[in-house]
């Protein structure tokens, strides 16, 4: 069975036993949901960004490669032979890919075959693409393909530079959302504070009390149930699983905690995207945002300060 098939699989059962053996606990089976949530995520965001990191790297010795390829063309060397003799070179994270293209052609697969396959194995780089197609168009015609892998180095490391130079200016831009992110945070804590004592005290918002007053959103859901009880659940299931309170108290600090999660999730993703063009590199921020986020209030809520 694949790998990547283990961490769903597991969540799934976790998931079950905990809905099976706890149900009449919301406590324990929304620990046992969380968990099972973590197990079928968490493996796939380490593995997808560490993908992601490996891309980067080898991305970044591709130019070199290309040109010492290059070079060996000048000597006269086929490009199967120069391929053999610069397998021979450290590129990094690159080498164990040039050395599995020089086994391969040693077992006689065609070169062009060969420079596919290696494309397939790194799909998730769109410049590995490109250079081999240009390679195996520049093999197939019969061309100068020293001089056309010699200008394609040339254009990879000035697209590089142009990347390098974007992420640079692009960086405070990141910092901006990582700004926002904990202001929202400074804004909820604030508003918590304001709106907890009110609902404790059952001060009342204006002189005419009643519907208008602070009260728990969740009061008439026992008997008279309707659509939004279920959000009721959802946080009355959070408040337990983290002790948030009770009544009104926990179903407001199960929201406010809720909104920077999911707040967390979202900005790390979009400064990802805006860092580095990227919603794989966006998961160490969200981790980062979504981690810190839950931490703070968490403390602050079990501790009393709000």
């Amino acid at each position: 069975m694949d790998t990547k098939y283990i961490p769903p699989i597991a969540a799934s059962v976790i998931v079950f036993i905990g809905v099976i053996l706890f149900y009449a606990n919301p406590a324990m089976m929304g620990n046992f949901i969380l968990l099972g949530i973590l197990i079928g995520v968490v493996p796939y965001a380490i593995t997808s960004y560490l993908g992601y990191q490996r891309i980067r790297v080898v991305e970044d010795q591709i130019p070199v490669f290309v040109l010492d390829l290059a070079e060996t063309q000048k000597t006269g060397m086929s490009l199967a032979e120069g391929l053999r003799q610069i397998s021979k070179t450290d590129y990094g994270k690159l080498s164990p890919e040039i050395k599995k293209m020089n086994d391969q052609i040693s077992w006689g697969i065609p070169l062009q075959d060969v420079m596919e396959r290696f494309a397939k194995r790194n799909k998730e780089s769109k410049m590995i693409g490109r250079v081999v197609r240009i390679i195996n168009e520049a093999f197939s015609s019969g061309g100068d393909i020293a001089r056309t892998m010699e200008a394609t180095s040339s254009d990879i490391l000035d697209i590089r530079e142009t990347e390098k130079e974007r992420a640079s200016m692009i960086r405070q831009h990141v910092l901006v959302i990582y700004a926002i992110y904990y202001i929202f945070i400074g804004i909820v804590i604030g508003i918590s504070k304001t709106l907890i004592p009110m609902l404790q005290l059952n001060i009342k918002a204006t002189p005419f009390g009643g519907a208008l007053g602070f009260q728990d959103p969740c009061a008439t859901c026992s008997t008279n149930p309707v659509l939004y009880c279920i959000s009721c659940s959802i946080f009355n299931m959070i408040s337990l699983m983290f002790g948030l309170g009770a009544g009104a108290v926990g179903y407001y600090n199960s929201l406010f905690l809720a909104m920077i999660i999911i707040q967390g999730i979202f900005s790390g993703l979009v400064a990802g995207q805006i860092g580095e063009n990227s919603l794989r590199a966006g998961l160490k921020h969200s981790v980062i945002m979504g981690s810190s986020g839950f931490a703070v209030l968490l403390i602050l809520f079990r501790s009393g300060l709000v």
